[in-house]
């Protein structure tokens, strides 16, 4: 793993050779993430506060492209140290607040053209939506006028490459097909069932008709869930409207509740984004799964990845 740095005015300097290193990649929200610790020579004191960019490579393959978010050098009886860490390049557009604002035609053209381009993302890969009266309200993040936009025009939420570019797609199923069976490098395997955060029923209030509408997750409740969420429903909305918020609410709560965790030996096993065909006896574990996270450490005991899976 190398580690390339960019200042602001276009400068480029390789970092010492690294000790440890953490990419996360999750392609969405939360951000991609790299945390990496190498011995400091001093040959960076004047560069390190022009640095604002960094460009991740294994193998000469870029890995992930990103924004620069804090360095420090320690001094220790070991020597000098310096760790940097930074996020990819969705970090401008959560970073950076929205105008609040109607749309009462927005397109993914004009989405992208307000809130992702001024930021100096580009998107090349975009799905052409539209949805009528579509509110960016007060306080949002770019990221969020983004995506909200796509998670209900379109039932998705966009993402980024390790290039650092916008893709207006579905990630599930973009990847490649991988298949992790009883021949893998596998280190450890975890099942997981979350139950915490789960929306049983959206209370709608309509306080200029006083009247009340609910949307019921039917399914959590036969299991004994109970997490109710109320919406007041703001003037000149629909039901259907607020409906679907209710459902889009629900549905959200929901999103990684069980999950399959697995570790390997060796790096960049898999991306987000990537299909795993799984068959691991120990736990049983037999089936079609999507990569949504994928996190690679290395360092002097060697390098392994941990896949956080979700069944088909």
């Amino acid at each position: 793993m190398t580690v390339r740095l960019l200042t602001y005015d276009g400068r480029q300097y390789l970092m010492p050779t690294l000790l440890t290193w953490t990419v996360r990649r999750t392609g969405s929200v939360p951000a991609d993430e790299l945390e990496v610790a190498a011995v400091y020579d001093g040959e960076l004191q004047e560069v390190l506060p022009d640095v604002y960019r960094f460009a991740a490579y294994q193998d000469d393959e870029l890995i992930l492209r990103g924004v620069v978010d804090e360095y420090e050098v320690e001094a220790s009886g070991e020597g000098l140290l310096l760790r940097l860490a930074g996020r990819g390049m969705a970090a401008l557009l959560l970073d950076n607040e929205a105008e609040a604002a109607t749309y009462q035609q927005a397109t993914t053209a004009e989405i992208l053209r307000t809130h992702v381009t001024p930021w100096g993302i580009s998107c090349q890969q975009w799905r052409d939506m539209q949805m009528l009266n579509y509110r960016v309200t007060s306080g949002s993040s770019q990221w969020k006028a983004l995506s909200d936009f796509t998670s209900r025009a379109g039932g998705f939420t966009p993402w980024f490459t390790a290039a650092g570019e916008l893709v207006v797609e579905p990630l599930a199923g973009s990847g490649a097909r991988r298949v992790i069976d009883g021949t893998a490098p596998v280190l450890s395997c975890i099942r997981r069932e979350k139950r915490y955060g789960i929306i049983s029923q959206v209370l709608i209030r309509d306080r200029n008709q006083r009247v009340m509408q609910t949307v019921e997750n039917s399914a959590f409740i036969r299991r004994g869930g109970a997490r109710r969420q109320v919406l007041y429903m703001p003037g000149g909305s629909t039901y259907g409207a607020v409906r679907y918020t209710g459902n889009y609410q629900i549905e959200k709560s929901q999103e990684g509740a069980r999950q399959t965790e697995l570790t390997l030996s060796g790096a960049f096993s898999a991306s987000p984004g990537d299909i795993a065909e799984l068959s691991y006896e120990p736990l049983k574990l037999y089936g079609v799964y999507d990569v949504v996270e994928a996190v690679t450490r290395g360092g002097s005991g060697g390098e392994t990845t941990t896949l956080t899976m979700e069944e088909r």
